[in-house]
């Protein structure tokens, strides 16, 4: 899809380049672009023609990158993040990377640099116009619900067997909770948790290490580990097996840090925000650029463009909340 909208974008510009450049013209004065058996073409039906069937997403990308690249001319950020994305993909296809660029649909690096900043840029524009309606009392309450220290655990885990699954390895769900209980007795009698971890935890990249996990926050682990752990006072393990999509753990909590300050923890308290209000409000990415290009004066000359442009507003909202609604079922 790429590919092709890269194709006839190019198509489109050097039609509209062609206006005016002292080609043939008509007799009603428009230019000429092509002739095929004496029948000539003008840039003007060539330009309706593309106009109807290609122009939606090329009209788009233009329009965005006139404001964009005004807004966020000189940001320092959005210029990294390109770099390291090329920098990344580079480093995966660095032996035929020319290759790689036009199998994409890019005729060279300089149009995959402003794929990506456009992309960065309306990512940013989004993320700006959401801050704006984000309260002081909005982050502070978040704080204060949703911020905690980073925890360090460790953790044995007896995986389960999928049912139906002849490749999966484990033990029945049955088998594996038995297990656990066993261990967790041990525990109770004394034993070594780091010792009981290496010998029987399936988790082989945390067992020879004692089961350490090191420090981690909120959205890291899967939602019954994370509460579980955070439920955790220090030095303690959990007394019953914690069922979780890979099997059951018994979790010791080694190490809470202090919550950090309001001061320190707003940048990610308004990303959390950000985050949120994207899942409330599944339309507000599409009306954030909508109500951009009205502040930048987008103004259509053409009839036809603005009925697409419209069509094309209506079309994201509507993906948009199929794709909430499909994701909440």
């Amino acid at each position: 899809m790429r590919k092709k909208i890269l194709m006839f974008s190019t198509i489109f510009m050097a039609t509209l380049l062609l206006v005016g450049c002292g080609s043939a013209k008509l007799k009603n004065g428009e230019e000429v672009v092509f002739s095929v058996n004496g029948s000539k073409v003008s840039s003007d039906t060539l330009y309706k023609k593309l106009r109807n069937k290609y122009a939606k997403t090329l009209m788009i990308d233009v329009i965005d990158q006139k404001i964009l690249d005004k807004v966020y001319k000189d940001d320092k950020e959005i210029q990294t993040q390109v770099s390291n994305s090329i920098e990344s993909i580079k480093t995966q296809y660095k032996d035929n990377w020319e290759e790689t660029l036009k199998g994409a649909g890019f005729n060279n690096e300089s149009e995959l640099e402003d794929y990506y900043r456009l992309s960065f840029e309306r990512t940013k524009a989004i993320e700006d116009y959401i801050k704006e309606d984000i309260t002081d009392k909005e982050i502070k309450k978040y704080y204060n619900e949703n911020i905690v220290g980073d925890i360090s655990c460790k953790h044995i885990l007896i995986s389960v067997k999928t049912e139906g699954d002849d490749s999966s390895t484990g033990l029945s769900d049955s088998e594996a909770k038995a297990k656990a209980e066993k261990i967790i007795k041990k525990l109770d009698k004394g034993e070594d948790f780091s010792k009981l971890a290496k010998e029987n935890s399936d988790d082989t990249g945390s067992a020879e290490k004692g089961g350490d996990l090191g420090y981690f926050n909120k959205g890291e682990m899967v939602q019954e580990f994370e509460d579980a752990a955070y439920k955790l006072k220090k030095g303690k393990y959990t007394t019953k097996p914690v069922k979780t999509s890979y099997g059951y753990h018994i979790i010791l909590k080694t190490d809470e840090k202090e919550k950090p300050t309001l001061k320190k923890a707003k940048d990610t308290v308004i990303e959390k925000l950000i985050e949120q209000k994207k899942k409330d409000e599944p339309t507000i990415e599409v009306t954030a650029l909508e109500k951009l290009r009205k502040e930048y004066k987008l103004k259509f000359k053409d009839a036809k463009l603005k009925k697409l442009y419209k069509e094309y507003i209506k079309e994201q909202k509507e993906s948009a909340e199929k794709s909430a609604s499909s994701s909440q079922n």
